[in-house]
């Protein structure tokens, strides 16, 4: 997913030095992005389970902005422009993904933890 929501112009950016002020620029589009591949990825057309649907702008929200950090934090632009370019994942789009994860989930786990409790 994060392949195709950085496009090409993210490596003339980082060539030219103005990698945070792009990145900044290109988040709410890679939130919208999220949320669109969310929605398709929850929706059921029948509608018989669960509408999980109106969560995917929440997430969305807290992972751009982790994926935008992360990117920053690493220097990985170059790197992850290369992979999007190549239509593919690759290690430093890997590691970037992971690192939010890893995040979100311990941001998450007070939540969860307190919604299903261990008993």
């Amino acid at each position: 997913m994060l392949s195709a929501l950085l496009p090409v112009p993210l490596l003339v950016a980082q060539l030219g030095g103005l990698q945070g002020g792009l990145l900044a620029m290109l988040r709410p589009q890679l939130e919208q992005q999220m949320t669109r591949e969310c929605e398709q990825a929850v929706g059921d057309p029948d509608g018989s389970f669960l509408n999980l649907r109106g969560i995917c702008a929440e997430i969305a929200r807290p992972a751009s902005v982790c994926l935008v950090d992360e990117i920053k934090r690493q220097g990985s632009l170059v790197q992850i422009s290369r992979e999007a370019m190549g239509g593919q994942l690759g290690p430093a789009s890997l590691e970037v993904a992971s690192a939010c994860i890893s995040r979100l989930m311990r941001t998450a786990q007070p939540i969860w933890n307190q919604e299903f409790p261990l008993r």
